[in-house]
């Protein structure tokens, strides 16, 4: 993976230049055996925690260092206010120990290089082979000179261009642009409080604070003082070196009076490294990554344990969708925060939406929360659903079931269509809007608040009672990775059929399952199972379907290994083999067999049936149909087997429906939707009810009206239609259809 990220400003770097030195630069590292010393092998441990092993490498390093020695030219900069033109001619690395020695003698109170990662380049900067290593960290530093921003931002956007933004994100790190990081610390911070950033990265909230302390109308000894009390706390040394040396662009008129509070440990765990002392104000943007997401068993553990002790561990189904900065929210509170205290994080929106959060809506211990919203202009300057979440320490911690939260919307004060991150804004408060859960559940002794929606929307709500079919609807088995099983064939005699991979599942294919791992391999052609997934699924009708590779018995979906037919057998082996080689660390599954079979989805009787209703797992509009016939689901759809063909049109023509799209419209978190089509009273099917007894009708006519206009649409048209078009052209056709279902269900279900 190529770790450094393209330049998108207008004074441009040639990257091309850097990605050859970067090259030689490793060739040079690679035959003095670097990544033999223990300095690297440090890095290596270190970095190894923070972000994807397959990233933690000798190029990640090279970038690493690079950064470090630019650091010491911004040091002189700072010091001496030059740095544009330094480095040209014979230079060694006395000039870089040159500039450690002033940075001690003018900042004797702060140790600004601390680590050692880096020691193996400097002990080969004398080296003749090493004269261009100089070049690099000069035109880098005169390039990040020359950009139009603010001082104090200089290594915030070095950092965003000189890394990938996918190795940064791939460990959550999401840089917060200056104008909402302003506009946050406008609204929290006051004057003297002592005030900690928990995740600081390159201190941009901090910086934020430490300016308005200098513009504020104090003497220089309250200055100081409040200066004193801003603290900042991160995993990376790195972020933490940066950090020192924005602020070091600050407070370069009293250096010997300042002490920096930066401090190099993760702070989601109790640390002795950590100063003992509670904040009245706790502010930044914790990482933005799941559980999902960590390749370590241990840390896995870790952060399990962690959920159950702070009461955020979700349900089973949930666990790999644990969002680690919900963690920080909850756990700020309990080690750093002070009682009243304010906590103002920038954070996923999922945490107000998915049912994974469904216990961190409990706010137990907290009081005063407000929501930030945004436009989508300004959403997209992460390219994640974001909100600003705040709140303050409460002594009652007792779970409020009643409670309204007021959620600013904010929008461009201008109409500009480009956001870009340093750009100077203001932003227009659009509304105020007040978010309750649209349902709060005990399980036990545990309590699950569903996702926050307005009061409007709950007016708008079916009531929340769960259907019958609720405990009858199951997800399908999760076919993965699909690149191995998913198969075209050709029959190759009676028995024998000759397979290659399906070239439609590589659309959507994610690494490391892109390859093409097999070509005209030879199976029996009884392990040859049809299967329907989500995305042929429109409203009343599946209008394709695929072939899987599994080796099952077509009679009970039984997997038995010594059984196999020879050539099945072999590919089977080929293919597991494939899979324990390329799987995740933390997929605990010991075979390929064991991962397509998980939860038991693959292998019940369930999948067996001839009649079965399905829906999609996922999206804004509901579409369900039925599947009649040796058909396998997979797990992007639920499905309810039954053997009554009226009760399934029943359950379709509901399913279709507007009303009970726009309830999961309303209930749904970022995009799955699962049973909450079934947290509405959606009655058993009655043969003596007449709303059922129509209900159904409608349904066979919309599964009649649907096949018969998508066969002859296909059949007219020689070119592959995408799925939004076929249902576009459907839906006129079923309009009248289902507005007479809805009719039926604004009577049958309020």
């Amino acid at each position: 993976m190529d770790s450094i990220s393209i330049f998108s400003n207008e004074k441009k770097f040639n990257l091309d230049i850097l990605k050859k030195n970067i090259k030689k630069l490793e060739e040079i590292l690679l035959k003095h055996k670097i990544y033999e010393s223990k300095c690297y092998k440090d890095w290596n441990n270190d970095f190894g925690v923070i972000y994807n092993n397959k990233d933690v490498n000798i190029q990640l390093y090279i970038i690493f260092a690079l950064t470090y020695f630019v650091g010491h030219v911004f040091v002189l900069k700072i010091i001496d206010n030059i740095g544009n033109d330094f480095f040209y001619g014979e230079v060694t690395k006395k000039h870089f120990k040159e500039i450690q020695i002033k940075a001690k003698k003018k900042f004797n109170n702060i140790n600004l290089f601390e680590f050692d990662y880096f020691n193996p380049i400097f002990n080969l900067l004398e080296s003749d082979n090493f004269n261009f290593f100089y070049s690099i960290i000069s035109k880098l530093s005169r390039f990040f000179f020359e950009q139009e921003i603010q001082p104090e931002y200089y290594f915030n956007f070095f950092m965003q261009n000189i890394i990938s933004s996918i190795i940064r994100h791939g460990s959550g790190e999401y840089y917060t642009p200056p104008f909402l990081v302003k506009k946050m610390v406008e609204k929290s911070y006051i004057f003297g409080e002592r005030v900690l950033d928990p995740c600081c990265g390159s201190g941009n909230f901090l910086i934020e604070i430490i300016k308005k302390v200098l513009l504020s109308n104090k003497t220089e000894t309250e200055k100081i003082i409040a200066i004193n009390n801003i603290y900042g706390y991160d995993i990376n040394p790195l972020s933490i070196f940066i950090a020192k040396i924005n602020f070091l662009f600050l407070i370069n008129d009293f250096p010997d009076k300042i002490k920096l509070n930066l401090f190099t440990f993760n702070s989601l765990f109790q640390n002795s490294n950590a100063p003992n002392i509670k904040f009245d104000l706790i502010i930044g943007n914790p990482p933005w990554y799941t559980y999902r997401d960590i390749e370590s068993n241990n840390y896995q553990e870790k952060i399990k344990n962690l959920a159950e002790k702070l009461e955020l561990k979700p349900l089973p189904k949930n666990i790999l969708n644990i969002e680690i900065s919900s963690l920080f929210f909850y756990q700020a509170k309990q080690l750093y925060l002070k009682d009243n205290g304010k906590i103002f994080f920038v954070i996923t929106k999922g945490v107000i939406t998915g049912s994974h959060a469904s216990r961190f809506r409990n706010f137990k211990g907290f009081k005063n929360i407000k929501i930030w919203m945004f436009s989508k202009k300004i959403e997209k300057i992460f390219n994640v659903d974001f909100i600003c979440l705040y709140a303050q320490r409460s002594d009652n911690n007792t779970i409020e079931f009643n409670y309204d939260i007021p959620t600013f919307h904010f929008k461009l004060k201008n109409g500009r269509e480009n956001l870009e991150y340093f750009d100077i804004v203001e932003l227009n408060l659009e509304k105020i809007d007040y978010l309750v859960p649209y349902s709060i559940e005990k399980k036990g002794n545990k309590v699950y608040t569903k996702k926050l929606i307005t009061k409007d929307e709950k007016q708008n709500l079916l009531p929340n009672l769960d259907s019958y079919y609720k405990k009858l609807f199951h997800k399908g088995a999760d076919l993965n990775p699909r690149n191995l099983i998913f198969v075209e064939y050709k029959e190759k005699g009676d028995f024998l059929v000759e397979i290659n991979p399906d070239k439609r599942i590589f659309k959507r294919a994610k690494s490391p399952w892109t390859k093409k791992e097999f070509t005209n391999e030879i199976i029996e052609n009884k392990y040859i199972f049809r299967v329907i997934k989500s995305t042929e699924l429109v409203k009343f009708y599946i209008y394709n379907f695929y072939y899987v590779f599994l080796p099952l018995s077509k009679k009970d979906l039984s997997f038995n290994y010594t059984e196999l037919s020879p050539n099945a057998k072999k590919f089977y082996d080929k293919i597991n083999n494939l899979y324990m080689k390329y799987k995740k660390e933390t997929t605990k599954h010991n075979s390929l067999m064991d991962n397509l079979n998980r939860w038991n989805k693959l292998i019940n009787n369930r999948q067996l049936s001839k009649i079965k209703v399905v829906y999609n797992n996922s999206g804004s509009i509901l579409n369900s149909a039925i599947i009649q016939g040796n058909f396998l689901v997979t797990g992007d759809l639920s499905f309810y087997d039954t053997d009554n063909l009226k009760e399934a049109y029943y359950l379709i023509a509901i399913l279709n429906s507007k009303l009970m799209t726009k309830q999961i419209q309303i209930k749904k978190s970022s995009r799955h939707i699962f049973k909450i089509p079934f947290e509405s009273p959606i009655k058993k099917y009655d043969f003596n009810n007449k709303n059922h007894q129509r209900l159904a009708e409608l349904g066979r006519i919309g599964k009649k009206i649907a096949k018969t206009s998508i066969t002859n649409l296909l059949k007219s048209t020689n070119k592959d239609l995408s799925k939004i078009r076929i249902q576009g052209f459907l839906n006129k056709k079923l309009e009248p259809i289902i507005k007479q279902i809805d009719e039926i269900l604004q009577a049958e279900l309020y």
